[in-house]
């Protein structure tokens, strides 16, 4: 798959994305963009980390057919495409944590209505994902809590950026040493 097939395909979404964060940008909840630096050196320092680790497995079993399995759905992205990975917080996760300030969490029943949302946004996030396999969107899904959390935590700017480092040295990775 080619960038400008995967931009046919994706576009709306980048857009959605990019009107997400403008709206934020414009709204009393903007402190959720923010981007913290300390944070971003530290996931830098681990994805090194990880992607030393990568290598190492990569080239310790490139011949083994089941590697190439595993990595075939993400092995289709084309590097370009993960700078534009930012709009799956923005439009994922980043609502719930809007949604859960103006509720407010003093309530069981307020608390329980952001966990269905939650569960409902992983569900469909995960489903996103089949196309890298079924364990993988499984796994996947999680990322949803996991970035509600750290989004809060760091900021949104910060969780878009680390995302889409995460996703290019991924794909970086696949392509250069199984692609």
């Amino acid at each position: 798959m080619t960038f400008g097939e995967m931009a046919l395909t994706m576009y709306p979404y980048w857009i959605m994305g990019i009107v997400m964060i403008f709206a934020v940008w414009q709204s009393s909840h903007r402190d959720l963009l923010r981007i913290e630096p300390k944070a971003l050196a530290k996931w830098v320092l681990f994805l090194v980390g990880i992607t030393i680790y990568r290598i190492i497995v990569f080239k310790l079993l490139s011949g083994n057919d089941k590697l190439h399995e595993m990595t075939s759905g993400a092995a289709i992205i084309p590097w370009q495409s993960t700078l534009m990975v930012f709009w799956e917080d923005a439009c994922h996760t980043l609502p719930l944590v809007i949604l859960a300030r103006n509720l407010g969490l003093d309530k069981w029943w307020k608390k329980g209505l952001i966990g269905a949302a939650i569960g409902m946004v992983m569900i469909s996030f995960g489903l996103g994902h089949v196309y890298q396999g079924y364990a993988a969107a499984a796994m996947l899904s999680f990322y949803i809590p996991f970035s509600y959390k750290k989004g809060q935590q760091v900021g949104f700017g910060t969780v878009m950026l680390c995302h889409s480092l995460y996703d290019l040295a991924t794909i970086l990775t696949i392509h250069h040493f199984l692609g």
